[in-house]
């Protein structure tokens, strides 16, 4: 009988211990995270005094730097921050005219970059092409993953020049150069950056802001929602792959903020919406059937409660997921005027 005592209290000992050990890990990969967010923060404000706005969300390329349909190309704003990010050379080979699957950018976007992982989520992970390959009826490089997001604001639609309600901007959208005096909500007061953890079970697809269920749209695509630091569009034409592929160098508060009900994205919410490369819906998002709205995921990770987000003066906060909606959507906006609630 004694045995049988000192064996159970020996188990929970070890219980307690695995936990304690456990949680110690998680603070470790959290404060890692948020040093990586951090890194990401002084990038984007050496940037800002180089050229006097932050980069483009989603920069399109082409020989006169703009394309009209934005499913042809285009590449991430972490690109422009390469150089500040000790990429330098990196930066220098990307052709911002050629797109992700050619080169020289195909021999560069299977470069995973430490600092776009989170460790709590992973510290590696590629985005698998292969099941693109017989739709594309070429060779297509593998993509290396992000789990960061560039803040777009709380209306998802994506347009050449935008067209978004101002209020509901964010700090990066399609060919964007927002400056800090553009913040007049306060720097301190609104998202630059927000985690996407990608590749992960806890996080699948869904095809549309109403589903309930995961999808993925060809044979052999993961069903797990993920995006590049690259940020080429897959969904495209020209690899004969229309349709939702994967998540966004971008991330949002809602679907279609600024209109008379706004479709709100939550925080960690279970499905991600894949981003819809060009649905020419207007440019704004006021519809509200399927087919009438583009889309792009919200921001998710893996850490108990919340996410890290980077704020437009260089800080880095964890907020909790259970943020007022109206509060979550005010701080992802750089000039809507709200004055944010408790967070």
């Amino acid at each position: 009988m004694d045995l049988l005592i000192v064996i159970a209290v020996v188990g929970i000992l070890i219980a307690l211990l695995l936990s304690a050990l456990q949680r110690a890990h998680e603070a470790a990969n959290r404060t890692s995270c948020t040093n990586n967010l951090r890194q990401l923060g002084f990038a984007l404000l050496e940037y800002h005094d180089a050229q006097g706005c932050f980069p483009p969300g989603l920069a399109l390329g082409g020989d006169n730097g703009l394309l009209t349909d934005i499913s042809t190309n285009g590449y991430s704003g972490f690109i422009p921050l390469l150089t500040y990010l000790d990429q330098g050379s990196v930066a220098s080979q990307f052709d911002p005219n050629a797109t992700w699957y050619e080169p020289p950018n195909s021999a560069l976007v299977p470069l995973e970059i430490k600092t776009f992982y989170c460790p709590s989520n992973r510290l590696d992970g590629v985005i698998d092409t292969s099941f693109m390959v017989p739709l594309a009826g070429r060779p297509l490089p593998k993509v290396a993953a992000s789990d960061y997001l560039l803040c777009k604001g709380s209306n998802a639609s994506l347009c050449e020049v935008t067209q978004v309600p101002p209020a509901t901007r964010g700090a990066f959208d399609v060919n964007s150069a927002t400056r800090l005096a553009d913040i007049t909500d306060g720097t301190s007061n609104t998202f630059a950056m927000g985690e996407g953890a990608g590749g992960n079970p806890l996080y699948g697809i869904r095809r549309y802001y109403s589903d309930t269920t995961p999808a993925s749209l060809f044979p052999d695509q993961s069903s797990h929602i993920d995006q590049s630091w690259c940020g080429g569009p897959m969904a495209t034409q020209a690899l004969n792959t229309l349709g939702l592929l994967g998540g966004s160098c971008l991330g949002v508060t809602a679907e279609r903020g600024g209109q008379a009900e706004p479709f709100d994205e939550p925080m960690n919410y279970p499905l991600g919406l894949a981003a819809l490369a060009y649905n020419n819906a207007g440019c704004t998002n006021s519809g509200t059937a399927p087919g009438t709205f583009d889309t792009v995921s919200g921001f998710r990770s893996v850490h108990p409660g919340g996410c890290n987000f980077l704020f437009c003066d260089g800080s880095v906060h964890f907020l909790v997921q259970s943020v007022a909606p109206d509060t979550y959507r005010a701080l992802s906006t750089i000039a809507g005027g709200e004055i944010p609630g408790d967070w």
